[in-house]
């Protein structure tokens, strides 16, 4: 199967008339246990953007019980220690680079 065939469509949601504002923001692909992304910082105001990743945390979380018949909350919970944990280890890492 070819990676066109596994890339997410465009929402819905979005209307013809938004067609003209709309623009996408991040491409995120999953492969050998790492992350993989194409990232457009186009929101002018970088606090924004965490609005965005706490949205998408809440619609993955929601995804999980929906499609793995996960708790909702348990799921989010999980979410967010990855999100502490990633954060840590860049941490170390950072200070470990800068020594």
């Amino acid at each position: 199967m070819k990676l066109q065939d596994r890339a997410l469509s465009i929402p819905v949601e979005l209307t013809d008339a938004q067609a003209e504002q709309a623009f996408e923001l991040a491409r995120i692909w999953w492969a050998d246990a790492a992350s993989h992304m194409t990232i457009r910082p186009a929101l002018t105001n970088p606090g924004h953007m965490g609005a965005v990743l706490a949205e998408c945390a809440w619609h993955f979380s929601n995804a999980y019980a929906a499609q793995h018949g996960m708790d909702q909350k348990k799921a989010f919970e999980a979410i967010l220690d990855g999100w502490t944990r990633a954060h840590e280890q860049a941490a170390a890492q950072s200070e470990g680079a800068a020594q």
